[in-house]
């Protein structure tokens, strides 16, 4: 017996259409989806819809302004024609002077300035206290009073010390301080000890013509040389 062969089914040849067939449902179906609305259910019969609301009514709470009451009218008290009113008159006093008359003279006291112990600034009094020869005589002085101190000339220690001082009212000085931070090596005891040697040598600063208190201040400068 023959046997017969059919011929087989080309169903690769036809994938690409069935490929193309799915791929157009499938864009159809999501055009579907993008096109497609959905209406909201209208209401009908709007009129009968009635909103109820609860109104508060707002009274006036205004108050009225009562204006204040009239004051009463004031008395009229009746005086009698016949009555005499008596008036307060001020006295008028005498004050005539006649050319014999001396007229008093009144001297008037001139204040003095109270004596105290205040110390005065240079710029407070009208003439400051000075050194015998003045500014020049003072340095003099002291360069040929001061003696630089050995510790501080071994080593090799100089600089300017500060002094500050008072000239009393008798050309005296007192209360000598040092301004500024101290050098050491003797520096600062020399140059007090200086300055107090001039006591006696001021001649005392003056305000409104009386001898006050005024305050020095004076640079002392050691150099090795």
């Amino acid at each position: 017996m023959e046997v017969k062969k059919y011929e087989k089914p080309e169903v690769k040849n036809k994938r690409l259409d069935f490929f193309l067939l799915g791929l157009a449902i499938a864009l159809g179906v999501v055009l579907y989806g993008f096109t497609y609305t959905v209406y909201d259910a209208k209401v009908n019969e709007l009129e009968n819809i009635i909103i109820e609301e609860d109104l508060v009514v707002m009274e006036n709470t205004v108050q009225e302004k009562k204006p204040p009451p009239p004051p009463p009218p004031p008395e009229i008290e009746v005086v009698e024609d016949d009555e005499e009113i008596e008036e307060d008159q001020p006295e008028i006093e005498e004050n005539e002077i006649d050319q014999d008359t001396e007229i008093e003279e009144y001297e008037q006291d001139e204040e003095e300035p109270e004596e105290t112990n205040e110390v005065f600034e240079f710029f407070d009094v009208s003439e400051k206290a000075s050194f015998a020869g003045g500014d020049e005589g003072l340095q003099r002085f002291i360069a040929e009073n001061i003696t630089y101190p050995p510790m501080a000339l071994e080593n090799d220690i100089q600089g300017t010390v500060n002094v500050m001082f008072v000239v009393d009212k008798t050309g005296r000085v007192k209360d000598i301080a040092i301004l500024g931070g101290k050098k050491g090596f003797g520096l600062e005891e020399e140059a007090m000890r200086v300055i107090k040697q001039t006591s006696g040598q001021w001649s005392p600063a003056k305000q409104r013509d009386k001898a006050v208190n005024m305050r020095f201040r004076i640079p002392v400068k050691f150099q090795i040389f």
